[in-house]
């Protein structure tokens, strides 16, 4: 893109939150050319999708998967022939091959421990073949509209990525599995002097290798897990890497007592410790294997640990003990080529990649079917929106483990409900839950909108489970 003076203008360009289409009255559009009262639509092919299609495959349900990539895969597939996507060359599960597969599928054995994002694609592709849901498969299309109906049903509208008129279609239910990596969130306000710099300005959710930054100097701004990768592979080959960090994190390595972390989250030992227990054992540990992470330039985290998304690498701490990384403060000013941090220092950058996270957005939606009023996610039990029946989300959440599990239990749970085999309570039992629910995250967490879909991964899979079981007992007879 270029500036208003027609010079180059090198800084990432995302539409802020207000610029988001809104939601428009579609009455005037032909009518509706399918109509099928049992019929689900899935958005999404990634894990959480996946996990849907195949629920609802084993019970008989038809419905149709719409993905607006390429194929299979999600977060996992590499940006190919102009599509979106998050993943980078160097991306690798954070949490371990065994309780990230699928538990009527688990991921081959020979892979290691730690799939590569080709590999992770690859076991998707075949969990499409081998529970044969290819057949439900909508590629390469995006949903425009999802609209709740007067009775119940859901209109949804989507167009091909090669063009072509927009489908109308009325399904009896939509569930929601796309993920929230899809619309990066900048700096706000804005750096001072991005509109200056020289250098090349992008959001991780743009980067693919380190090999364009060879014999450069480069700032990565943040510390979650993608700043983490981005600047240790940077550092094999740029000429400076810098890592700007506006808060302290707990750094967190994969293993812990030669156990992946989310194996660890998943054994019953640790499900029946209490809370207090569980963050002393962790915090524990870390000092004795790490030391305290002000030793590595990090200042040191004003929250506890589980009081907010832990960061997790084997080699970030490695890296800057060895002076391939540089650790500095909050990140001011950007001049030509400099930029400047807020201890007072000045380096001469090349580039600036901005790894400061996604917002959650479902654009296709009303704000109101998923959002409170202060943008937290509203939904029972992290899933069932109360004032709207028939709308599902599934994978809308962050727990500290691999999510697989959590997303095929709210998987069953879904195909309970579309099947008639489990009721919702009533909606203001709902609204308690979700009140009850933000009021907690807010305690623990914060206020913001990614903080309201962290869970605890036992206490939520027993919640699902209760769930389940409480939904069968109100359609009894």
């Amino acid at each position: 893109m270029r500036s208003a003076d027609g010079s180059p203008d090198n800084r990432p360009h995302y539409p802020r939150i207000e610029e988001t289409p809104a939601l428009v009255d579609n009455a005037e559009s032909t009518s509706p050319e399918q109509s099928i009262d049992s019929h689900i639509c899935v958005i999404g092919a990634g894990f959480a999708g996946l996990a849907v299609a195949k629920a609802l495959k084993k019970r008989g349900v038809p419905f149709t998967c719409i993905e607006r990539s390429v194929g299979v895969g999600g977060l996992w597939r590499l940006p190919e022939n102009g599509e979106p996507g998050a993943a980078y060359r160097s991306l690798h599960l954070n949490t371990s091959r065994d309780v990230t597969g699928y538990r009527e599928l688990p991921m081959p054995a020979h892979y290691p421990r730690y799939p590569g994002h080709d590999q992770v694609r690859a076991y998707l592709d075949t969990v499409a073949d081998h529970f044969e849901l290819r057949e439900h498969l909508e590629l390469s299309t995006e949903v425009i509209f999802a609209t709740p109906m007067p009775d119940g049903r859901w209109e949804v509208t989507t167009v091909h990525r090669d063009g072509g008129a927009r489908r109308r279609r009325i399904f009896a239910g939509v569930v929601v599995a796309a993920g929230h990596h899809h619309r990066p969130v900048l700096p706000e306000p804005a750096i001072a002097g991005s509109d200056a710099f020289a250098g090349e300005q992008l959001h991780s959710f743009d980067y693919l290798a380190p090999f364009d930054y060879a014999g450069k100097r480069v700032a990565v701004v943040g510390i979650g897990n993608s700043a983490c990768d981005i600047s240790t592979e940077l550092s094999r080959v740029a000429a400076r890497t810098l890592l700007a960090i506006r808060r302290g994190v707990h750094v967190v390595p994969k293993q812990l007592m030669g156990i992946p972390i989310d194996e660890i989250a998943a054994r019953r030992w640790w499900a029946k410790m209490p809370f207090k227990m569980q963050r002393w054992f962790i915090e524990t540990l870390l000092r004795i294997i790490r030391g305290p992470i002000t030793a590595y330039g990090i200042p040191e985290p004003d929250h506890r640990i589980f009081s907010a998304p832990v960061t997790i690498s084997d080699e970030l701490l490695s890296r800057i003990g060895h002076g391939d990384i540089a650790v500095k403060p909050v990140l001011t000013g950007l001049g030509a080529r400099s930029a400047y941090f807020a201890d007072g220092t000045t380096e001469e950058i090349d580039a600036v990649i901005y790894c400061t996270g996604y917002r959650i957005e479902f654009p296709f939606l009303a704000k109101e079917c998923v959002f409170a009023s202060g943008g937290q996610v509203s939904l029972y039990r992290r899933v069932a929106a109360p004032a709207h029946p028939g709308l599902y989300f599934v994978g809308l959440l962050r727990v500290v483990g691999s999510t697989t599990r959590p997303m095929e239990a709210q998987a069953e749970w879904v195909a309970d409900l579309v099947t008639g085999a489990a009721a919702l309570p009533p909606a203001e039992d709902m609204r308690a839950e979700i009140d009850g629910h933000l009021a907690a995250a807010a305690a623990r967490y914060g206020e913001k909108p990614m903080d309201s879909i962290h869970v605890d991964f036992a206490a939520y899979l027993r919640a699902i489970r209760d769930e389940r079981a409480a939904g069968a007992r109100r359609r009894a007879p």
